[in-house]
């Protein structure tokens, strides 16, 4: 029985102008986006407040995690004009920041996608100099020198996500490694990139546990950390264990903040890009 569902979060239905803009240039675009993709539970907040995670390298990924909605299978994406396009949609949409992410491409052996993603990075800078640019990559199957050539590219924030606590990681993504995961952000902390990472809650860790990774996470030098619950997606999809309360969730912030993130988010809605443009502006101090 799932614990505590009176605290399921409730998800805002409502679209206006900006949304169907956002809209229309993802399509015109010929672009994906992890917010539809992956169903994410924000996109009608972060469409309206125009904004939306761009996902390059197709819309099929080669691993079948157990929380993520986004198609599995054998890729067929071909597209050397894909940054370029990319780049042109941050700059129709006039964005200040950007996050990009993407599938994994381990069938693409030589470089796991790394070169689209160096392309995407460089060419994005140069069509819209003032925009900071985040990116949540793949793990590369931590091929060094796959990694080195997105870290070379000098993105703002680099992001990659552990997903969840080390014991429950298997069952959650299968394909995946979580010693891996902390190498690539040890990886990227070492190159001196502002780096981030973020966890689900609800699929059955205990709060020690959350606690315990995030002081191991800190102390790895990460500066941005964010927690939030696990929403199935569909019935195929791992069964939520809990929902948390908002009272634990503060608890979490609160004690990110006392163990030294610069910036935490802890919430039930929280997704790694959420409100990431409002992240990078405090820690640039932008206004």
């Amino acid at each position: 029985m799932i614990q505590s569902r009176i605290n399921k979060p409730k998800i805002n239905i409502t679209t206006d102008e900006n949304y169907k803009f956002v809209r229309k240039t993802i399509q015109e675009s010929y672009l994906n986006t992890v917010c539809a993709e992956a169903r994410c539970p924000n996109i009608y907040e972060c469409w309206n407040r125009r904004t939306a995670t761009l996902m390059i390298l197709g819309d099929t990924c080669t691993r079948a995690c157990g929380f993520c909605s986004v198609k599995t299978g054998k890729p067929t994406w071909s597209d050397p004009m894909e940054p370029y396009r990319v780049a042109q949609a941050v700059k129709r949409m006039n964005l200040r920041h950007v996050v990009i992410t993407s599938v994994d491409r381990d069938d693409m052996k030589n470089d796991y996608g790394s070169t689209i993603w160096a392309q995407t990075i460089l060419q994005t800078r140069k069509i819209n100099p003032k925009c900071t640019i985040e990116v949540l990559t793949p793990d590369f199957k931590a091929h060094q020198e796959s990694l080195e050539r997105v870290f070379e590219t000098k993105p703002d924030i680099f992001s990659h996500n552990i997903e969840c606590i080390e014991r429950i990681s298997k069952a959650v993504r299968a394909q995946a490694n979580w010693n891996r995961s902390l190498s690539v952000l040890k990886d990227s902390i070492k190159f001196g990139l502002r780096t981030k990472t973020g966890i689900m809650v609800g699929l059955g860790e205990t709060v020690g546990e959350v606690k315990d990774t995030m002081k191991q996470i800190v102390d790895l030098g990460v500066q941005i950390f964010t927690i939030g619950q696990y929403l199935q997606p569909t019935k195929n999809h791992l069964a939520v264990q809990e929902y948390v309360s908002k009272e634990q969730f503060e608890d979490y912030k609160e004690f990110g903040k006392s163990i030294g993130f610069k910036i935490i988010e802890s919430g039930p809605l929280v997704r790694s890009s959420y409100h990431a443009d409002e992240q990078a502006r405090a820690i640039f101090n932008q206004r």
